[in-house]
Formats: C-alpha cells, structure tokens, sequence
C-alpha cells in the first residue's frame, strides 16, 4: 500500500514538472528595442531603427497583447477646444495621432517557427473581424531576444526586434 502512493505520488511530482517545462520560450513580456523596416527594392538595403517609439508585447499561456507606437517619430498630443465639437483640423490631428499606434489582444499558438496571432479586441476595426490569423515568423537569439519577422508573401511588413522585459 505505501509502495503504491509513494508511485503516485512520484508520478504526480513528474508530471508536474514536465507541465512546467512545456512553457513556451515567448512566454513573458518583451519591449521593442529595433525596426528594420521593409525594402523598397531588392537592391536598397534599409537603415534600422535602433532607437524605436515605445511598444510591449507580453506572452502569457495562449494569449498575447500588443501595443507600439509604430511612427519613427514621438506623436504630438492633442488638446481639442472641446472635446465634444471637433473642429476639422483637430480631426485631422487627432487621426495623425492614432494613425502611429497599433493596439491588439487575443490568442496565439506556436508551430515550429510559426506564430499565428488571432486578435479579439483591436484598436483598429479591421484586424478584429479578418477571417484568417496573423501569422509571423519568429525567431529567438538567445533567451532574451526575440525577432518577429514577417512571412514572405507579406515583404512589405517590417521585422522587428524585442527584448525581455520581464
């Protein structure tokens, strides 16, 4: 009798352990630290962007959320008059403002090299109600680094670089 709940719970202690080791190597929260932006052509090599706009992107067990300035420059805040009667210009401003931010939650999985991205709130309408995921490749430069590059029928897409925050 005690040989068999000595099995269990060696069994248990096992088990648990290898649950802890599935945790998926993207798992926590990552900060934007370079931007290589698309190639306008196949001769122009781009410059990087060592020095980007703010952006966190955190991994947790299936689910993930972005959120990055994505203009190579900081936004300019706006303060309308009133807040209720936009005038055409501040629209306008208000628009430029938000154009730069991409915003996203939802879930994710991981196949080989391949993560796919299926949103449930977005700051952008659109990216909420496509039909099919977003996938990227990814890569991981050691424990602490990471690369989302995108797949190759979407060269247009930059390639960005991120490193553990946590």
């Amino acid at each position: 009798m005690k040989r068999s709940a000595l099995i269990v719970v060696l069994s248990l202690l096992f088990a648990s352990a290898a649950f802890a080791q599935t945790k998926s190597p993207i798992e926590g929260v990552w900060k934007v630290a370079e931007v290589i932006p698309a190639s306008i052509s196949a001769s122009e090599k781009p410059t990087p962007i060592t020095n980007p706009q703010p952006g966190l992107l955190l991994f947790t067990k299936g689910y993930y959320s972005i959120v990055m300035v994505t203009g190579q420059t900081p936004r300019a805040a706006v303060e309308p008059k009133d807040r209720q009667n936009l005038s055409d210009a501040e629209k306008i401003a208000f628009y430029d403002q938000w154009r730069a931010f991409a915003a996203n939650s939802g879930t994710y999985e991981i196949k080989g090299s391949t993560l796919t991205r299926r949103p449930s709130v977005a700051k952008n309408a659109g990216v909420m109600s496509r039909q099919e995921a977003m996938s990227s490749e990814f890569k991981m430069d050691g424990p602490n680094t990471l690369w989302i590059l995108p797949p190759a029928d979407r060269p247009n897409e930059p390639r960005i670089k991120w490193t553990r925050v946590e």
